[in-house]
């Protein structure tokens, strides 16, 4: 019976789907901007819509635009990789990667150069042309989306990971008003062409001294807004190779990976292919560094000499890898502490035991 209704299912097209929605809308007008049906009628018409397939683990869905979003140098390129290598052994998937030339890519997939790992070819990668150039008349970003619907349509391409935005935005992605019209653009070929769609992304500067949050990713309000699902990889304590995925943001599902229980990782060169391997889900503070005394009073200066310095809140905050909540906190506290009259005492040890129990009562609530 299952199987009967699953073939039913697939039997549709989008064209039938579309057709059906516009029958029981309440506006006649394909080129309103909304479609207006009853709750139930909305129910009805996803009844003939296929379910959600997880590709990996949870984190990407099909037809899902998904942002992995990381520090540099902590390992992106080489989880996306890994994603398209298992994806692309049951569907066709196109790599664009921006960041790796063919002889970084070959170290990275082989045993020093030679015993090569053979990938699916159901593996496209995409490179830039080193001798195109954008046609006159045209922008950018007019020109990448028309080419990549072109490599789309040629390839029969459903599954898109784009390695990485920041390369195709010319000027900083944390600014809203530069990466909101390429994230429209490919939010909207994602809708029309039925596309699933991983865009790998840079954090601010960060530590790993506080958990990852979606603050962490550049221009996250505006990004979070289109993405489907968001996860990031963090870096640990534990080993220079050790990593753990959290996820941020589902909406296919519940969080597979949160603070509680991240997944953690190690990156191995296996069989001329360099991975992550994955162990066991753990409390993102086992793989966190906790600030002493020392760490502590260190920051606390460093952002007073920056603020000296005319930086901005959001500035030093970006330098140092904290929230701006903390920033501002620590001004005030040392605007505060200039007003403050310090009482004499005569008790011979009292100051050192007071001093002490401040620190800790103040570095508590500091990045609360």
């Amino acid at each position: 019976m299952n199987e009967q209704k699953e073939t039913m299912v697939s039997s549709i097209t989008k064209e039938d789907i579309l057709a059906d929605i516009a029958k029981h809308a309440r506006s006649s007008d394909q080129k309103d901007l909304f479609v207006v049906r009853t709750a139930n009628q909305c129910l009805e018409d996803a009844k003939h819509m296929p379910i959600p397939v997880d590709l990996f683990k949870g984190l990407i869905y099909e037809g899902e635009l998904t942002i992995l979003f990381a520090d540099t140098g902590i390992g992106k390129s080489i989880l996306a990789v890994q994603i398209c290598d298992e994806i692309s052994r049951s569907h066709k998937v196109a790599y664009i990667d921006l960041e790796l030339s063919d002889k970084q890519f070959q170290k990275r997939y082989s045993n020093d150069y030679s015993d090569e790992y053979q990938f699916n070819e159901n593996l496209l990668r995409v490179t830039f042309n080193p001798l195109g150039s954008i046609p006159e008349g045209k922008t950018y970003d007019d020109f990448f989306i028309e080419c990549l619907l072109k490599i789309i349509h040629d390839e029969n391409i459903k599954i898109v990971v784009i390695d990485n935005m920041t390369r195709l935005v010319s000027g900083d992605t944390d600014s809203a008003h530069i990466a909101k019209p390429l994230m429209d653009r490919l939010s909207d070929i994602k809708h029309r062409e039925e596309l699933t769609l991983l865009l790998l992304e840079h954090t601010r500067k960060t530590d790993n001294t506080r958990p990852i949050s979606l603050n962490d990713l550049q221009g996250s309000k505006m990004k979070a807004n289109f993405a489907d699902s968001i996860f990031s990889i963090g870096r640990s304590v534990i080993g220079q190779d050790v990593r753990y995925i959290k996820q941020l943001k589902n909406r296919s599902d519940e969080i597979r990976y949160p603070g509680e229980k991240v997944l953690s990782a190690r990156i191995t060169q296996k069989e001329s292919f360099l991975q992550f391997v994955f162990g066991s889900e753990e409390p993102e503070s086992s793989h966190l560094r906790h600030l002493d005394n020392n760490d502590y009073k260190e920051l606390k200066n460093s952002i007073l000499e920056l603020s000296q310095t005319g930086m901005s809140q959001r500035e030093i905050a970006r330098e140092l890898g904290v929230s701006v909540a903390t920033v501002n906190r620590r001004l005030k506290d040392k605007a505060q502490s200039a007003n403050d009259v310090t009482p004499v005492t005569s008790c011979n040890g009292c100051n050192s035991v007071t001093e002490t129990t401040e620190n800790q009562n103040e570095q508590k609530t500091f990045f609360e």
